[in-house]
């Protein structure tokens, strides 16, 4: 798959007539506050409700698929075990891309496991603003490579919905939704049951899911309390070998038939905001998500010796995070002055995995303290500086006890001028990540304990024009990074790489080329290597260097409209793979439609994904086999076309 610079060059750069813009839609993640996009000195991309509604994704990972900067590694390809990678991380993306719900993370820092993107409703989302670029002082731990903020709706109305959704793999959802409105106080509940037998044998999964949300309003007071259970069941199919794959794509090999994901999710959150005046305000933050996980994952035995069939071990995996945090803001007045944010986190996570190697604790306090400030230096010039102190305390237990004891400082320096519809922008941020349980101990190969903590530089350059329907945007970014944590499947080890680097650009363009058509083109070119060390020069694993999307709608009427996508993505080394030794897991370019009509009280709509059925992989692992030994690529296929139909009653 080639995808020709030359022609994109010549979309994004289309010279369109120049009025004067808005300030944009209001955005809360680059400042914590609220700002209107223009005065951002971070590159952010909105998702709203409506390009929500148009898109009749399934699920998170399918609307974020190919966003700009954005790329998807999902294992079964129904969102349920996917990946969401800003900046090009591959196969530690998850602990590299910060994610949040109203403020909330989700990501875990003690241990590897993807944040569960399966908790998260589509029904639920107002926005999504995703900022592109490191938010170490902003956001802490595992904001390297930017970070995604799921923003859900307010309440403002009484109103009950209910939805139904059927496709291909015997899937099915039921969801409902109640609002209600009880003087001051807002109260809502969200429920939604989904199976599917999903693409490829042995991957059934079932997921149950209900939400209680109340706010209560007075005066200058504001408290909320959030409430939430998931339960998912998902049997997993393993990888396969090119030679596998070439029989069957859907198949699962007979020693995976045991291996399977329990796991229940309970979660709180209640908090408060308080106006202390016009300009000062004080936010108050607590919240607990336990996680409780039965499994079997089956290591497959090596391919020449003929071993007895492995022995199914049932592991259990608990993790129990609190999280207090504050923050005491001011406000600037309207373009003069400066704003203030000085807040806390602290963050508790006790973590204990029991699986075949033994077991694996580990008992973690993070607390941190941060400021940022925001000069409004005239009614187009602002400057941001921050700088946040963390402190990390642990004990880790794999058989003995040891204690883990790290601290991490960071500051940010960012500019942000606009020039007639023009802004341009300049950002330096510094950013770090603790390593997981699983990275400072290696059970099955008894390597010593202990890994440094990763720590890094990212520089961005932007320059964004909006016009009256158009909006045009480059960004320039690099990333260089000391003591990276990676898995290096050839030795099953964990290590810190000395230093690697990315060198990227992103290119967007939003038209509105009437009132019927629109689109929205991004394109993402990037660099992503290491620069010393043992594999000095080799490529870093699943970072395509090129990805494009192109999104267009069609409004035949203000009742029906059609939506395309077209997404395109370039070759990348297989997982683990830091020699680059085996080959490369081929390019793909999917293309997706969705057809929807509203009437009266009746939203209706008909999703066909992989619309012209290409056979492709998002995920491609290195398999090492120890007994010859040697190594072979392994395969997690992606579904082949497939077909989706849905309704929705508001009452």
């Amino acid at each position: 798959m080639k995808i020709q610079l030359p022609l994109l060059l010549a979309l994004l750069t289309i010279t369109p007539g120049i009025s004067s813009a808005a300030l944009g839609p209001i955005i809360v993640t680059p400042a914590i506050v609220e700002q209107q996009r223009q005065e951002s000195a971070t590159p952010v991309t909105i998702i709203d409700e409506k390009m929500i509604a148009q898109s009749g994704a399934n699920n998170l990972a399918e609307l974020l698929r190919g966003q700009a900067g954005v790329h998807i590694s999902d294992l079964f390809g129904d969102g349920s075990q996917a990946t969401v990678d800003l900046r090009g991380f591959g196969p530690s993306a998850s602990s590299n891309t910060l994610i949040l719900v109203d403020g909330r993370r989700l990501n875990n820092s003690a241990d590897q496991a993807a944040p569960d993107l399966s908790t998260i409703n589509l029904e639920d989302i107002q926005q999504i603003e995703i900022l592109q670029g490191s938010g170490g002082v902003l956001y802490g731990n595992q904001a390297v490579g930017g970070v995604i903020n799921i923003i859900t709706r307010k309440i403002k109305q009484d109103k009950v919905t209910a939805g139904l959704k059927l496709g291909s793999y015997d899937s099915s959802r039921i969801d409902a939704s109640v609002n209600k409105l009880v003087g001051n106080t807002q109260l809502a509940v969200t429920a939604f049951t989904s199976s599917s037998d999903n693409y490829r044998d042995h991957n059934e999964t079932e997921i149950k899911h209900v939400s209680f949300r109340a706010n209560h309003d007075y005066q200058s007071f504001a408290g909320y309390l959030e409430l939430a259970k998931n339960d998912d069941h998902i049997l997993t199919p393993g990888a396969l070998l090119q030679s596998e794959l070439d029989v069957s794509r859907t198949q699962s090999l007979p020693i995976y038939s045991n291996d399977f994901f329990d796991t229940q999710t309970d979660s709180f959150r209640i908090g408060m905001d308080k106006e202390i005046d016009d300009r000062q305000s004080l936010n108050i933050d607590f919240s607990r998500r336990i996680n409780d996980r039965e499994f079997i994952q089956t290591i497959r035995p090596a391919l020449v010796l003929v071993p007895p069939p492995p022995v199914p071990f049932l592991s259990t995996q608990d993790r129990d995070t609190q999280t207090l945090s504050g923050k005491y803001i001011i406000k600037p007045e309207k373009y003069t002055g400066s704003s203030f944010i000085l807040g806390f986190n602290i963050e508790e996570t006790d973590y204990e995995l029991l699986s075949l190697f033994g077991p694996q604790e580990m008992d973690q306090t993070i607390n941190d303290i941060y400021l940022l400030s925001n000069w409004n230096i005239s009614n187009r010039s602002v400057v941001t500086a921050g700088l946040r102190y963390s402190d990390q305390q642990a004990e880790i237990f794999d058989g003995t006890t040891t204690a883990i004891s790290d601290s991490v400082s960071v500051i940010s320096l960012g500019f942000t001028q606009r020039v007639g519809d023009w802004k341009l922008s300049a950002r330096a941020d510094q950013n770090f990540r603790y390593p997981t349980v699983e990275e400072h101990t290696n059970v099955p190969f008894g390597d010593p304990l202990g890994l440094k903590t990763q720590e890094g530089v990212s520089l961005e350059f932007g320059a964004e024009i909006f016009t009256n329907n158009d909006r045009y945007r480059a960004t320039l970014y690099s990333i260089e990074l000391d003591n990276e944590i990676a898995f290096d499947s050839s030795g099953f080890t964990n290590l810190n790489l000395d230093s690697t680097s990315r060198q990227g650009l992103i290119l967007e363009a939003s038209n509105h080329w009437s009132d019927k058509i629109s689109t929205n083109l991004s394109f993402t070119l990037l660099d992503a290597e290491i620069t010393d060390g043992a594999f000095e020069g080799s490529t870093l694993p699943l970072v395509p260097e090129k990805t494009l999307r192109l999104d267009s709608i069609y409004h035949f009427s203000q009742k029906t409209r059609v939506n395309l996508e077209i997404i395109a993505v370039d070759e990348q080394v297989f997982g683990g793979d830091f020699s680059n030794q085996l080959g490369k897991l081929d390019g793909y370019t999917v293309v997706n439609a969705n057809l929807s009509y509203s009437v009266n009280r009746w939203d209706l709509a008909f999703r066909i994904n992989n619309l012209l059925d290409e056979e492709y992989t998002e995920i491609g692992s290195q398999f090492t086999d120890f007994s010859i030994p040697d190594i072979f690529e392994s395969f997690f296929p992606s579904p082949e076309r497939n077909f989706w139909i849905s309704a929705k009653y508001t009452f």
